[in-house]
């Protein structure tokens, strides 16, 4: 059921270009809520299930790739590095995230997805730079929707759960 609605909201940024990399966040919240109530066995297969179904599925591939490398993974990956103490989770979260840029970029690199130009190299260390600063927003946004999502809401949700 998880696994529908997160390929549903994947499937609606697909048709509006403008929203892909924003919904492909959007569905990560459905990840960071199974690592919550489920755990992360089921936040994993959730991803997985998501992620394969909106390659298969959606008409705009990008949105697929954004949830598969970047946003799917950041809840279990956030989940697990915090437990580590705040300086390390941070050195980890930002070398994962950036190994799973440059595996991006060299996957569709290879595919010829990316247009070659004369500034390429300063268009990639400014779309690096860019993309670490988002990372961490993003990730800043996440610690308060959890701490958000426990003080208020996780103990009416879990009466369903049950």
């Amino acid at each position: 059921m998880l696994a529908s609605l997160g390929v549903v909201i994947l499937y609606i940024g697909s048709l509006v270009e403008l929203l892909d990399i924003s919904v492909a966040c959007i569905a990560s919240f459905i990840i960071l809520f199974c690592v919550a109530e489920l755990g992360y066995a089921c936040s994993f297969s959730v991803y997985a299930v998501i992620s394969i179904l909106s390659f298969l599925i959606l008409p705009n591939k990008w949105v697929a790739a954004y949830f598969a490398f970047f946003f799917g993974i950041m809840p279990i990956t956030k989940k697990i590095y915090e437990k580590t103490g705040k300086i390390i989770s941070w050195i980890l979260k930002l070398l994962t995230f950036n190994a799973e840029l440059f595996a991006f970029y060299f996957i569709f690199s290879a595919l010829d997805f990316f247009e070659k130009t004369e500034f390429i190299g300063i268009m990639l260390i400014a779309a690096l730079i860019m993309l670490n600063i988002v990372f961490v927003l993003v990730d800043i946004v996440y610690g308060r929707f959890r701490a958000i999502y426990d003080v208020r809401f996780r103990h009416r949700i879990r009466k369903f759960l049950k």
